[in-house]
């Protein structure tokens, strides 16, 4: 069976989908198609259920899924392991992370990285909390770095963490400008552009404002940061995101921070992260080792 084959799979089982999967393994759908439809005859078993919402992987799809990351990693460490030994700087380094952390923090520090070691790759993906530690646990990435407020989750090392903190983003002209602080109750009289119910942030909105009944309704819901933050850059409109999306926009003078007061200015921790006993490599180890030192403070 070929390593092509096992990243075909891998990729419907994490996208859900043939079509998607193709895109992303740079193949035809219906040849990828072909190669589920080739394994599952292979292993005499059904390996995804077909349903209106996509893929989905069978008790039998699962345990040859765990087996086929494990047959990849162990390929990857392999030759990882043979660079070292010919004292050659190569290799990829995959990680996934919130969307907030990368413009300020990872971004400046792979570009660091990338003109010390030339040879090394990276694959990053943006995704939710929620995801981001998903792909961790599954060992799907190298490493993750998310919101996590349960930071005791036993499958997870963390490498690093920092405090954050929720703040209120608004305009310079906006009419909350001039405020040090605000409550979440007057926040919720403004009109408001938050992050959809896949970010922990607004997860965590939404908790607040149900155990406090207090009414919650956005004009904008948005999947997107940097989307949500030029919203309220056109005036109008303010926002709830973790204090290092917007620090840079601070500093340029496009947007004002507001602190969340009372029981509303909840601390939370955003974590650097990987599974538990995973062998990182040379390359990985070094990229988790900087990611830390440069981490915001």
């Amino acid at each position: 069976m070929q390593i092509s084959t096992y990243r075909y799979f891998l990729a419907v089982a994490e996208t859900g989908s043939i079509r998607r999967a193709a895109e992303q393994v740079h193949v035809s759908p219906s040849a990828l198609s072909r190669q589920i439809q080739l394994l599952e005859h292979a292993f005499q078993s059904a390996l995804f259920e077909r349903n209106q919402t996509g893929m989905v992987l069978t008790e039998e799809g699962r345990i040859v899924a765990e087996q086929m990351r494990s047959s990849l990693r162990d390929m990857e460490l392999a030759r990882a392991r043979i660079d070292e030994l010919h004292g050659l700087i190569r290799g990829s380094v995959s990680f996934a992370s919130i969307e907030g952390v990368m413009a300020a923090w990872l971004l400046p520090a792979m570009a660091r990285f990338r003109s010390e070691h030339p040879g090394i790759t990276f694959d990053a993906r943006v995704a939710g909390s929620e995801q981001v530690l998903r792909l961790v646990r599954d060992d799907v990435v190298d490493l993750g770095i998310a919101l996590a407020p349960d930071e005791h989750d036993p499958e997870l090392h963390v490498a690093h963490r920092f405090v954050t903190r929720y703040v209120v983003a608004v305009a310079p002209d906006h009419a909350l400008a001039k405020q040090s602080c605000i409550s979440l109750r007057d926040l919720l009289l403004q009109p408001l552009a938050l992050l959809d119910s896949r970010f922990e942030t607004r997860r965590w909105i939404n908790q607040v404002t149900t155990r406090e009944h207090l009414p919650l309704r956005a004009v904008i819901n948005l999947d997107h940061i940097e989307s949500i933050k030029r919203a309220v850059r056109g005036g109008g409109i303010a926002t709830v995101l973790p204090d290092y999306a917007v620090t840079a926009d601070v500093a340029a003078g496009e947007l004002v921070m507001i602190e969340l007061e009372g029981g509303s200015a909840v601390r939370t921790a955003t974590v650097l992260c990987a599974r538990k006993g995973r062998t990182q490599t040379r390359a990985a180890q070094a990229v988790i080792d900087l990611f830390t030192s440069t981490a915001p403070t």
